[in-house]
């Protein structure tokens, strides 16, 4: 089984962010896995960031070209380490939006890449740094469980521009009340350091949506992100198709960095939680039964009079008026 062999797209997702983005195309230059192309949607970033990231790219001479998602040129086999920077100018009609969100920015690099015929498609968000041996190392677990549809590693924390042993994501179990009351779920391990004792490939119920290697053939017939969700909770949703094509796994012997939560610095917390809320009670509809429906339903609501409370005493109001837009305008539609 030759790995190298095996062609890999890399889809990555940015917005206003160009340090964090070259960052991540550095580390994916370094890895031990050459056979690959990058397709790197930037989400309607201001013009001096999208121009940042360009100089970076220049500056360390890869092999970049600005293309559209539609470009009729681009009809040739690539794998040759391109970067593909596809740039959107592009802004949803919904409420607060500054670019098309999560799950249509990162469609426009998917279905792209779709068009080739790459075994492989990972998902990366742009605060990541992956470790050399992350692409061969997810490549192989794919081709010894030939059932595996989609693989993740374990995620790491990167804080305060260091790399750390510490847990944010090793897989999840869902529990009975994950989707009512928005848990982890079990097995999460977060914020847990790993001395040693995470290791081996298990079954996760869920995908780490930000960071995952994903069965081309599979996602074909999966479809890509549901477009429903403009950020957040998309790879749980995904996740449930993803599992009636077979099983998704995390080898935790592979391991990425992630820079949590960089986009609250740029979108801000009303933004974020408001987006976050309709969220989950759109995963609520689409994937619960119609008793757990009710019940999410009426916590959330419950949750609202919570934060109508806060909103009258606390300093910082802006997370509690981000859910309580949210609430609004999902049942209001």
């Amino acid at each position: 089984m030759n790995i190298q062999n095996k062609s890999v797209a890399i889809v990555i997702l940015c917005w206003n962010d160009p340090i964090n983005t070259f960052e991540l195309i550095n580390s994916i230059m370094m890895s031990s896995h050459k056979n690959f192309d990058i397709f790197l949607v930037d989400n309607n970033s201001d013009q001096v960031n999208f121009d940042n990231l360009v100089e970076l790219l220049q500056k360390k001479k890869f092999n970049y070209k600005i293309i559209s998602d539609n470009d009729s040129r681009i009809n040739w086999k690539l794998k040759n380490n391109t970067i593909n920077l596809i740039r959107s100018r592009e802004v949803s009609n919904t409420k607060f939006a500054k670019n098309l969100g999560v799950s249509k920015g990162y469609n426009k690099g998917l279905n792209l890449a779709l068009k080739f015929d790459y075994e492989y498609i990972v998902k990366l968000d742009c605060d990541f740094i992956i470790s050399e041996n992350l692409l061969s190392g997810l490549i192989e677990t794919f081709e010894n469980n030939k059932y595996a549809v989609a693989v993740s590693p374990k995620v790491y924390y990167f804080k305060e521009n260091k790399k750390t042993s510490i847990i944010w994501w090793k897989g999840v179990n869902f529990t009975k009340n994950y989707f009512r009351f928005q848990k982890t779920g079990k097995g999460a391990s977060r914020k847990v350091e790993d001395i040693g004792q995470f290791k081996g490939i298990h079954e996760s119920e869920g995908i780490c949506g930000c960071c995952v290697m994903l069965k081309s053939s599979v996602l074909k017939q999966t479809g890509t992100l549901d477009e429903e969700f403009f950020f957040g909770p998309e790879d749980i949703e995904h996740s449930f198709r993803l599992r009636k094509f077979g099983k998704i796994l995390i080898n935790l012997d592979h391991y990425a960095y992630h820079k949590v939560s960089q986009s609250l610095f740029i979108s801000g917390w009303q933004t974020r939680i408001y987006f976050e809320t309709i969220g989950w009670l759109t995963l609520i509809r689409k994937v619960c039964r119609k008793q757990d429906k009710i019940i999410g339903y009426i916590f959330f609501l419950l949750r609202a009079l919570l934060h109508l409370l806060r909103l009258a005493y606390k300093r910082d109001k802006r997370p509690h008026k981000g859910f309580l837009l949210g609430i609004k305008d999902y049942f209001l539609k």
